[in-house]
């Protein structure tokens, strides 16, 4: 007795389900033969692009996602796509139309907007667009703060930048929220530390590249002084352009609530740029903040305490083990599967203020409340609690509430 034949839909869940499971090679084939079996399915399409775009065929996925929006206009999910592709491959202002068509079809689907904000966060459009992002991030790039690089900067001037930052947000796009809580100040130097985590999240070894890697970590005692040091961090000229953020730290087993790193490549270089940021953050923050130079990544230090040992003449207690190379290759074949092309942009981050670092000074802000840091209300009375962000701390509270029981309001 012949079985029978699988429909569009089931054969279309069997391909997701390929997807999902990360069989790409095997998707991809599959993906193919459906869209030649059946020309008129755009969801198919869809899938296909979505394989592509994972194994960065950026062209190859504009193609198919063009071909899903040409079979039915009206797809969202294709269109918003469609911007993930074109904006790998640097067509930004066909990223922004695809993004603003996507959220045009469906505005209250938070998703839809990740890809724009993000994307304004180092380009200004250049084509005049409604939408609101859009306009809010225009208007977020006219405001600037005083910032005197003799003088220390007042609370007060953090007090108006945000003010001004949030009343546009108020005024434009008062439902959005975003999820992150790290303001980047970029360069074009791919550090490629998805790729170094993946190694040490899955064999618990920690890649060569990691052992020539530093940063100058700085650790403001309270919110005012993290967003005093987000300005800093903004204007700060280094002679190699360092990447740098801002962040909350959310890391449960990672001492400290906020946090500032510089990343360098040398140890000599932290060492410098320490004694540079040391001298600027005195005169424009606190003498008593704290200015530290540390290897690679928290989480390298805990599993090896040998590897976050540094000696002044860059002389290290802890080598690189050569047994590890053969599973950083095991990594690096996997993701040579998934990221084919090499013509991925990357940019650098826009100075002053955009959407995405005013929302996530919001979160900022909350995450000050909840964890009793009543430095918060110097720079706005009332904040509402973001559910995103209160599930993300509740396990931090009772440790982090303990730092601010010494910390200056």
């Amino acid at each position: 007795m012949s079985s029978k034949p699988l429909s569009v839909q089931e054969k279309i869940n069997k391909l997701v389900s390929l997807y999902e499971k990360d069989l790409l090679k095997e998707a991809l084939i599959e993906a193919k033969s459906l869209a030649n079996q059946y020309p008129n399915v755009s969801v198919i399409y869809n899938i296909y692009g979505m394989i592509n775009n994972v194994l960065g065929n950026w062209d190859q996925s504009v193609i198919c996602f063009s071909k899903a929006i040409k079979l039915n206009p009206a797809y969202e999910d294709a269109h918003y796509n469609l911007g993930i592709a074109l904006d790998s491959l640097g067509r930004l202002e066909e990223a922004i139309l695809s993004y603003t068509k996507a959220i045009e079809l469906k505005p209250n689907y938070s998703k839809f907007y990740e890809g724009l904000i993000r994307l304004l966060t180092f380009y200004n459009p250049k084509k005049p667009n409604l939408n609101p992002c859009i306009i809010a991030n225009k208007l977020l790039q006219t405001i600037n703060y005083n910032y005197d690089s003799n003088k220390q900067i007042p609370d007060d001037d953090v007090v108006t930048f945000f003010q001004r930052c949030n009343n546009v947000i108020l005024e434009n796009i008062s439902n959005l929220n975003v999820n992150e809580t790290e303001i980047f100040r970029s360069n074009t130097i791919d550090l490629k530390c998805d790729r170094h985590f993946q190694v040490f999240n899955t064999f618990n070894v920690i890649p060569e590249y990691c052992f020539g890697c530093y940063k100058v970590q700085v650790e403001p005692r309270n919110v005012m002084e993290l967003f005093k040091l987000h300005f800093v961090f903004d204007k700060l000229n280094l002679k190699n352009n360092n990447p740098r953020k801002c962040m909350l730290e959310m890391r449960p087993k990672v001492p400290g609530a906020y946090k500032g790193y510089i990343y360098c490549f040398s140890l000599s270089e932290a060492n410098e740029i320490q004694n540079q940021l040391t001298t600027i953050l005195n005169k424009k923050i606190n003498e008593n903040i704290s200015i530290t130079v540390k290897r690679g990544c928290s989480e390298y230090g805990i599993a090896y305490p040998q590897y976050k040992k540094i000696n002044k003449n860059d002389g290290q207690l802890m080598k690189y083990n050569e047994e590890w190379r053969s599973k950083e290759k095991f990594i690096d074949d996997k993701l040579a599967k998934r990221d084919q092309s090499k013509h991925r942009i990357l940019r650098k981050n826009l100075p002053g203020a955009t959407v995405c670092d005013t929302l996530i000074m919001s979160n900022w802000l909350v995450y000050a409340k909840i964890m009793g840091d009543l430095s918060y209300k110097k720079i706005i009375k009332k904040v509402s609690i973001s559910p995103v962000i209160e599930k993300k701390v509740y396990d931090l509270l009772s440790k982090r509430k303990k730092e601010f029981s010494s910390s200056p309001d």
